[in-house]
């Protein structure tokens, strides 16, 4: 348990975490189940840090900005990258082994730029209304979003066939079972303690990017790549900030 729970510190996020030379691939598949772990620390970083700008009277803007490139750099822009990736995939490609093929590249083209560029406002614009609106609200978003949408990822990662003969998402997708999905949600319950009525509004704001990319990755791509499951994971951030948003402020 101990393995899986450093694989997926490491693998979601950029705190150290000590790895074997060589990973079971059970080992793997069972670090599915801590995705939510990984979320509730990158929730506490960025709490923290949300702490400090409220603090230090920065405006919300200011501190909505530093939160995103805190949250970027806590994920080594991993996600973000693979959000990139299947932008251009999807925009450039006619044929599932031509978007793949673009995926693989390492030059990010127009579409992932522009994705990019949109879902980085969305998130700051979003972050910017949550500091001015209190802390009470602020923190249980800054929790709620990151923990969902990687639970979400999660069960992305179930069910689905990989369409590459090898990758780095290899190892996750098709692979998760009931076992982790079920560790997942006993990992989700301190949001709904903490507040059920809008930690299950934005558990589900976080999963319906996953919702739409299983069919949509299954029709262009032929299945889930790393980068599907990256996407899911910061579309769905950025979802269940913007249904915070809604929840809090009207």
């Amino acid at each position: 348990m101990l393995l899986a729970v450093r694989i997926a510190i490491a693998f979601l996020t950029i705190l150290p975490a000590r790895l074997p030379a060589e990973l079971p691939a059970d080992g793997l598949r069972r670090s599915a189940g801590f995705f939510p772990l990984a979320g509730w620390l990158i929730g506490g970083f960025l709490a923290g840090e949300a702490w400090l700008c409220v603090w230090a009277g920065l405006p919300p803007l200011v501190s909505a900005v530093l939160l995103v490139a805190l949250g970027a750099w806590l994920t080594r822009g991993l996600h973000l990258d693979g959000l990139a990736d299947l932008l251009d995939g999807l925009g450039g490609g006619q044929t599932p082994e031509r978007r793949l093929a673009i995926m693989k590249d390492s030059a990010t083209g127009a579409f992932g730029v522009i994705g990019l560029v949109v879902l980085l406002v969305l998130k700051i614009a979003c972050l910017a209304v949550l500091v001015a609106n209190g802390e009470d609200p602020l923190f249980f978003a800054l929790f709620a979003a990151p923990v969902a949408a990687r639970w979400a990822m999660a069960t992305l990662a179930c069910g689905v066939q990989y369409p590459r003969a090898s990758g780095t998402g290899h190892a996750f997708v098709g692979k998760v079972g009931r076992g982790e999905l079920a560790l997942g949600v006993l990992l989700l319950t301190p949001l709904i303690w903490w507040n059920w009525s809008a930690g299950l509004i934005i558990l589900g704001a976080a999963m319906l990017p996953g919702f739409w990319l299983r069919f949509k990755a299954n029709k262009a791509l032929g299945g889930v790549t790393g980068d599907v499951l990256g996407a899911s994971c910061e579309l769905g951030e950025a979802c269940g900030w913007l249904a915070a948003v809604v929840l809090f402020t009207t």
